[in-house]
C-alpha cells in the first residue's frame, strides 16, 4: 500500500469561500473542544464567540486590518513574504509625533494643522516605505530571504521607537511615566460630538453601535476606502502591478524579456511598506494618540495579524475585507473571553493558531488530493 500526493487537474468549485469557511468552522470547534476538556463551558465560550462577531468594536480593528492587509497582499503577490508590518507600522509612527508635538504643538489655524497632517501622511508613508525597502535591497543584491530580515527588523523598530520614547521625545506633562505627550486634539482624526445611547433592545444598540464606530473613525474608514482602490489599481492597471504578479509566478520569464527583477522586488516591498506607513499615520492620528514605553509591550499585533489576513484571503483582492472582519472578529473574541474569566492570552493565541493551522491544510488539500494505491 502507498499513499500518492498527486496535484489535482481543476481546482474545488467554490474552493477559497469552503477554506475560509472550514479553517473558522473546525478551528473554532477545536478549540471549543480543547476548553470543554480544560472545564470551560462550551455554550459559554461559543456565544462569546457569536457575540464578538456582532461587536460593534471590531469597526476599528477592521479598518486597520483591511489596510494592513492591502499593504502585505501587494508584496504577497510577488512571493516576497513581508512579515514586517508590525515594525513599519510603529516606525512610521515617529513623524507623527515629532510633527505634532516639536514641531508645531500648536497651530495657529485649522489651516496650519491640515498642513501638518498632510505632512505627516506623506512622511509617515516615506518612512514605512524606506523602513520596507531595507530587507527589499537585502533580499535583491544580497540575496538573503526577506523573511528573517524583515522580523529582525521588527525588533529593531521596537528599539528605536523605545529610545526615542525614553529619550527626546518623551513628554512633559507624563508624571514620570516613559510615553510621549498626548497628540493635540486638533490633529486627531476622529469625529467627536457624538452620543451614543443605549434602548435596552440588544439588536438595536449593536446596529447604534455600528453607526457609532463608523461616524467615529469615518476619516479613517475614508483612508481605508482610498487604499482598497490604490490596491486594485496598482495590481490590475499598472505596469509594475503586473510584473510583481509575474515575479510571484514566473520570474525567469520577466528575466527573459529583459526586466530588471532586482529593481521589481524592491518596489514591490516598498509599495507594500508604503501602504503600511500611509496606515500608521492614520492610526496614530485616529486611535494611538501617544507612544508609550516598551513599545513591544503596548502593541496590539496589527502587523502580524495582517498576515492571517492576507493569507485567509488567499491572496484575494476581494476577501481581503472579509478576512479583516474574521481576523478583527478573532481578536475581539479573545478579549472577550479573557474578560469572560473563559481564557487569558495563551487561548486567544490557541485560538488564531488553530484556524491557521487548519487552513493550511484545507488549503493544501484544495490544490492536492491524497490516493490510496
Amino acid at each position: 500500500m502507498r499513499i500518492l500526493i498527486v496535484r489535482r487537474k481543476t481546482p474545488l468549485k467554490y474552493g477559497t469561500i469552503l477554506i475560509i469557511l472550514l479553517s473558522l468552522t473546525i478551528g473554532v470547534a477545536l478549540f471549543t473542544t480543547i476548553l470543554a476538556i480544560q472545564g470551560r463551558s462550551p455554550v459559554e465560550v461559543l456565544g462569546t464567540l457569536l457575540i464578538s462577531f456582532v461587536s460593534p468594536s471590531i469597526v476599528k480593528d477592521f479598518i486597520i486590518l483591511t489596510m494592513l492587509g492591502y499593504a502585505l497582499l501587494v508584496s504577497f503577490k510577488g512571493a516576497l513574504w513581508n512579515i514586517g508590518a508590525e515594525g513599519q507600522l510603529f516606525i512610521s509612527t515617529i513623524p507623527v509625533i515629532v510633527l505634532t508635538l516639536h514641531v508645531m504643538p500648536n497651530p495657529p489655524s485649522q489651516l496650519h494643522a491640515v498642513t501638518i497632517i498632510l505632512l505627516i501622511i506623506i512622511v509617515s508613508t516615506i518612512t514605512g516605505a524606506a523602513w520596507a525597502s531595507i530587507a527589499g535591497f537585502i533580499r535583491a543584491y544580497l540575496e538573503i530571504d526577506e523573511v528573517p530580515v524583515t522580523l529582525i527588523l521588527n525588533y529593531i523598530a521596537y528599539y528605536v521607537v523605545n529610545i526615542l520614547v525614553i529619550g527626546p521625545l518623551k513628554g512633559t506633562r507624563v508624571y514620570g511615566y516613559n510615553r510621549t505627550d498626548e497628540i493635540p486634539s486638533i490633529y486627531r482624526l476622529y469625529v467627536t460630538g457624538l452620543e451614543r445611547r443605549f434602548t435596552g433592545n440588544p439588536a438595536v444598540d449593536t446596529f447604534l453601535g455600528f453607526i457609532y464606530e463608523v461616524i467615529y473613525y469615518l476619516p479613517w474608514l475614508v483612508a481605508m476606502i482610498i487604499i482598497m482602490f490604490t490596491a486594485w489599481y496598482l495590481l490590475n492597471k499598472t505596469q509594475i502591478g503586473l510584473r510583481i504578479r509575474i515575479l510571484g509566478s514566473n520570474p525567469d520569464y520577466l528575466r527573459s524579456v529583459g526586466v530588471n527583477t532586482r529593481l521589481t522586488l524592491v518596489l514591490a516591498l516598498t509599495i507594500s511598506g508604503a501602504i503600511v506607513g500611509f496606515t500608521s499615520a492614520f492610526y496614530t492620528l485616529s486611535d494611538l494618540l501617544r507612544l508609550s514605553y516598551p513599545i513591544e509591550g503596548q502593541t496590539a499585533g496589527y502587523g502580524y495579524l495582517a498576515i492571517l489576513v492576507a493569507w485567509l484571503s488567499m491572496l484575494d483582492y476581494k476577501l481581503i475585507p472579509v478576512s479583516a472582519y474574521i481576523v478583527a472578529s478573532l481578536r475581539t473574541a479573545g478579549i472577550n473571553l479573557q474578560v469572560g474569566g473563559l481564557g487569558g492570552l495563551e487561548q486567544t493565541l490557541l485560538l488564531i493558531g488553530l484556524i491557521l493551522a487548519v487552513y493550511t491544510i484545507v488549503r493544501f488539500l484544495r490544490d492536492y488530493e491524497v490516493r490510496v494505491v
